[in-house]
């Protein structure tokens, strides 16, 4: 088959040795065979694949990858090098390695190679996702890693990597800047890189599924954190966690305006944290904790969802109203205009003073409690005493708030904490803007889903149990129901019916083999009815209810996989009140309609785009936005109707679900996926229109 131009062998539980007939197809472009049991070598015959731009191998059991590198060196145009999970325990070549002039990704993740961060690197001009992760690689990282031009992500975690981290890592240009890439073109075929070895799990099935990171966590790195971190304005994700870095935290930092992760627990930093570090809208996970920091956490911005754990460990962190501060410690300065005689004489006279009033109130005191003995004290009213160090106890007793639809009727906040073996981690099942979700097995056997809503909400309270028994009162079979609410401390718990089967963006993008067993039959029940839970809240609910998030992951999948839409009226209910929810951006990155940019008056037809982009990932299985891409042509409408335009949908949709038996549904959901996201707003369809053309689907 000397025209053959695409292999995708992948997940065949195939066995024995790469074939060697494979060198013959000359046109090959693309050559999947990741996770089977291959074993052996690769063929030098490989060497002859000159116009190969695609290759996974990941998760076999080859070796010799010195025999490897040399073979493929001679593929002049390989992009894409896929050997993740192979080679165990081998030694990577240092140099001596030639070819890969046109390389763009490389993943040798997970494969216990010893030596260090390979000099035959730096003939890569061209890269831009470099893994060596989860391998024994030794010394210092290099600093000519620096110079890459397009280098956008960048994994060496959990190797034996020591020194400090070297500047130059501050100047990728790619992270400085948004820069157009060479290539990263869209690809359909999975690219299994790696396995999830945590529960923050990095697992990357996707080419355009690599967000702009430097992942330097788990090795022996020491030295400070540079300020210039902050020119990194293009940066998503940064982890120094679990190394032997010190100094303090750089208030620059502020400036890395598109950071979703920030992790640097577990390092021996010290001083405060900077308040600054609210500015920053797109942070979703923080941590800093088991350090040495001091001081008040920031109490703004996004710094309302972060949980405990992100700062467990520092001793000398506290949260606002629990810090006693000094607030009589004189400045240097103070120090510097006063002569010494007279801040003597001065501190004298303020040690006379405080003895005398120490005496009076210690009088008065006494006669208050012997006052106090004499009287029978039968209740202490702690709803009005604002800020009691006994408000988070008083709560455990009061009973949880359950609407009419709830089964269960009578349940105190206490059995509601212990039923999330109180906030462990372990449970939590879903986090996002609005706060953490955690599993919660209830005392009747039966389970649910807890949201809880951080912030200080107390002032509003009347006015926030209002809106949340209005969201109770939306009853329909597509959406996830609202079953009670409470006051815990100054946080809000929200219960939820538990959904089996989680979200359809964990089925799409995250979960192995998800998307294979998403069947098109499936995707449409799913896009049926989705599409009728919103046309609920629209229409039907009293009052209507703008959902303003509508996204994948906000659509969950109950025990028999029938579509729920979850967390509707979330951002009207905290907006009022939690300043960290961005009145200028509703929703969320990849389905905003264009409009919201520039009113932030949420509509119906605003939840009509994103739910097209929705229907855009059902068909394609792809996320709705590339970040590893430049701005013009990263995100997912972009490209379709693009291919749209040239007469190319057949490359359009997911090759897991493409058949010629599904043609005609496939365009038909299509072309209603692009009447909802037309950019003038009077194009859309109405979500009535939405439901009626996918029923006759």
């Amino acid at each position: 088959m000397p025209l053959l131009a695409s292999v995708d062998l992948a997940t065949n539980n195939l066995n024995g040795t790469l074939p060697v007939s494979l060198a013959g197809c000359q046109e090959l472009k693309s050559l999947s065979l990741a996770k089977n049991r291959l074993t052996g070598q690769l063929p030098e015959d490989y060497s002859r694949l000159t116009s190969l731009s695609m290759l996974s191998l990941s998760n076999n059991s080859l070796h010799n990858i010195s025999g490897a590198l040399a073979v493929l060196g001679a593929c002049r145009n390989l992009t894409t090098l896929i050997l993740t999970k192979n080679f165990i325990g081998e030694e990577l070549p240092g140099d001596g390695v030639s070819g890969f002039g046109s390389m763009e990704v490389l993943a040798l993740g997970d494969c216990a190679l010893r030596g260090r961060v390979p000099e035959w690197l730096t003939r890569c001009k061209k890269l831009e996702v470099l893994d060596l992760s989860w391998n024994q690689l030794v010394g210092t990282i290099p600093s000519w890693i620096g110079d890459f031009e397009y280098l956008s992500y960048l994994d060496l975690s959990n190797n034996t990597l020591v020194g400090e981290i070297p500047k130059s890592l501050t100047q990728l240009k790619s992270l400085v800047t948004s820069r157009q890439s060479p290539g990263m073109a869209f690809t359909s075929m999975p690219l299994y890189v790696k396995h999830n070895r945590s529960t923050s799990g990095r697992q990357y099935n996707q080419l355009s599924n690599f967000p702009p990171s430097l992942f330097l966590n788990d090795n022996g790195l020491n030295g400070t954190i540079w300020s210039e971190f902050g020119n990194l304005r293009e940066l998503h994700v940064l982890d120094l966690s679990n190394n032997f870095i010190s100094g303090s935290i750089p208030d620059a930092l502020s400036r890395m305006e598109n950071l979703e992760v920030l992790d640097l627990s577990s390092n021996n930093l010290s001083g405060s944290i900077p308040s600054s570090l609210t500015e920053l809208t797109f942070l979703s996970k923080f941590s800093v904790a088991h350090n040495h920091l001091v001081g008040q956490i920031p109490n703004g911005g996004q710094f309302f969802t972060f949980s405990n754990s992100s700062f467990e460990g520092n001793p000398g962190l506290c949260r606002s109203g629990s810090c006693n501060l000094n607030l009589s410690v004189e400045t240097p300065h103070d120090k510097e205009i006063q002569p010494a005689s007279s801040t003597r004489n001065r501190k004298n006279k303020i040690l006379g003073v405080a003895i005398c009033i120490g005496l009076a109130l210690a009088v008065f005191l006494a006669v208050i409690l012997v006052n106090m003995s004499k009287r029978e004290v039968s209740a202490i009213d702690y709803e009005d005493t604002e800020g009691s160090c006994h408000e988070l106890y008083d709560s455990y007793s009061k009973p949880v708030l359950f609407f009419q639809n709830s089964a269960v009727k009578e349940l105190t906040v206490s059995d509601l904490v212990r039923s999330t073996n109180n906030f462990d981690q372990a449970n939590i099942i879903g986090c996002g803007g609005f706060g953490l979700v955690y599993k919660a097995y209830l005392p009747d056997g039966t389970k649910a889903a807890v949201k809880r809503l951080s912030g200080d909400y107390g002032q509003m309270e009347r006015e926030f149990r209002a809106e949340v028994e209005a969201l109770s009162q939306a009853q329909h079979k597509n959406l996830v129901t609202l079953r009670g609410y409470c006051r815990y401390g100054n946080d809000r718990l929200l219960i939820y019916s538990y959904m089996e089967n989680g979200s359809l963006d964990y089925w799409l993008h995250e979960m192995s083999d998800g998307g294979y067993m998403l069947k098109w039959e499936s995707r449409l029940r799913i896009a049926q009815g989705s599409a009728r839970g919103l046309a609920y809240l629209h229409k039907v609910c009293e009052p209507n209810i703008i959902h303003r998030d509508v996204k994948s992951s906000n659509i969950l999948l109950n025990e028999n996989f029938e579509a729920c839409l979850a967390d509707f009226g979330l951002a009207r209910l905290i907006q009022p009140y939690d300043t960290h929810v961005s009145t200028d951006l509703v929703g969320t990155l990849g389905y905003i309609p264009p409009e919201y940019s520039q009113s932030v008056i949420a509509t119906p037809k605003g939840d009509v785009f994103s739910f097209g982009v929705v229907l855009l990932e059902l068909l394609t299985g792809k996320r709705p936005v590339d970040v590893s891409k430049s701005k013009g042509s990263r995100d997912l409408i972009s490209w379709v109707l693009q291919m749209k335009s040239e007469k190319k949908e057949e490359q359009i949709f997911d090759r897991l679900i493409w058949s010629k038996v599904h043609v005609k549904q496939l365009l038909s959901v299509l072309e209603i996926a692009c009447k909802c996201i037309s950019a003038d707003p009077r194009q859309r369809s109405s979500i009535e229109e939405v439901v009626s053309c996918l029923d006759k689907v």
